[in-house]
C-alpha cells in the first residue's frame, strides 16, 4: 500500500476518533476538547547494538535501514476525569543488506499496529497531575511483509502518568512521566517502558525540550537474537534521547522540530531521526 493512501487512513482514522464524543497528557482535557499531533518522523541506521548484552557499543550493521514514518497521537476529553488517548501509525521502510559486494534493498509500506485506550485523572492540580491509562496494542501491521511492520500479537498496556509544572521567576518549567509495562498475548514476553518529556520556554514563542524513552523485554526467549526466536519481533530493548523546539505559531497551533538519537540497546539497530510535526489544541 502506498504512504499517501496510508496517510488518508490515519487522517480518517483520527478524525472519526475526534467525532466520537492521544501520548498523553496527565492532565485530562476537559469533555468535548483536546489535542491531535500529526508528525513526519525520518529514521536512519547503519550500525547495531550488540545482541548479548544492552549498552551504548555499536558496531557495523550487516543491513542498513530506514524508516520514513507518519504519526498521529491524539487525546479528547470525554468528561468527568476520562479521556480518549490514540496512537496511529504508516510507515515505508526499506532494509539493505550487502554480501560479497552485491546490495539487495527490501521495501514494505502500509500500516503499522495501532494504539487506542483510556486515560483516568487522578489528582488534578496546577502543579501536578496523575492519571491512569489502560492501551490496547492493535497488530494491524503486516508480519509477512520484508520488512515487518508489526509484531503480530495483540497486546495491553497498562500505566502510570504523572507530570509538575513550576515557575522559575517568568520561565515555566515542565515534565509529564509514564511507566507501565506492555504485555503480549499468546506469550509469555512482556515489555517495561518508561518515557520522559521535560521543557522550558526559552524564548517569548518558543519552548526547548528534551525525551528520554526506555524499552526493556522480559520473558521466554528474550535474549536469544532474531534467527532462533520464536518472539523476536516483541523483543524491543532500547534507550532512545531527544532533544527539539516547540514553536507557540497561535494560542492552539504548535510547530516541533526534534532530534532524537539511539542511546543504548540489545539486539537492534542503532540510528537516529529528524522529527517534524504539529500540535493542535482544539
Amino acid at each position: 500500500m502506498h504512504i499517501k493512501i496510508c496517510a488518508r487512513m490515519l487522517i480518517t482514522l483520527a478524525s472519526i476518533l475526534i467525532a466520537l464524543p492521544a501520548s498523553a497528557d496527565p492532565w485530562i482535557p476537559a469533555a468535548g476538547t483536546g489535542k491531535v499531533k500529526p508528525i513526519l518522523r525520518l529514521y536512519r541506521a547503519d550500525r547495531t547494538f550488540s545482541s548479548s548484552h544492552f549498552g551504548s557499543e555499536t558496531f557495523p550493521s550487516t543491513s542498513k535501514f530506514s524508516e520514513t514514518q507518519l504519526k498521529v497521537t491524539g487525546e479528547h476529553g470525554l468528561g468527568d476525569g476520562w479521556a480518549l488517548q490514540y496512537d496511529l501509525r504508516a510507515a515505508q521502510d526499506s532494509k539493505t543488506k550487502t554480501k560479497k559486494n552485491k546490495s539487495t534493498t527490501y521495501t514494505a509500506s502500509g500500516l503499522q499496529d495501532q494504539e487506542i485506550g483510556l486515560v483516568r485523572g487522578l489528582r488534578q492540580g496546577d502543579v501536578f497531575a496523575d492519571a491512569v491509562a489502560l492501551n490496547i496494542i492493535l497488530p494491524t501491521g503486516s508480519v509477512s511483509s520484508n520488512p515487518q511492520l508489526g509484531v503480530g500479537h495483540t497486546a495491553i498496556e497498562p500505566d502510570y502518568q504523572f507530570g509538575i509544572k513550576h515557575r522559575f521567576g517568568q520561565r515555566l518549567a515542565y515534565g509529564s512521566f509514564s511507566i507501565g509495562p506492555r504485555m503480549f498475548f499468546n506469550s509469555s514476553v512482556t515489555q517495561w517502558r518508561a518515557t520522559a518529556d521535560v521543557g522550558t520556554r526559552l524564548f517569548r514563542n518558543v519552548d526547548v525540550f528534551g525525551s528520554l524513552f526506555y524499552a526493556r523485554t522480559f520473558g521466554v526467549n528474550s535474549a536469544l537474537t532474531s534467527s532462533g526466536n520464536p518472539n523476536a519481533s516483541e523483543v524491543y530493548n532500547l534507550l532512545r534521547g531527544g532533544l527539539g523546539l516547540r514553536f507557540s505559531l497561535t494560542k492552539n497551533i504548535r510547530p516541533i522540530i526534534e532530534y532524537e538519537a539511539d542511546l543504548a540497546g540489545q539486539g537492534i539497530h542503532a540510528g537516529n531521526r529528524w522529527v517534524f510535526g504539529v500540535v493542535w489544541h482544539y
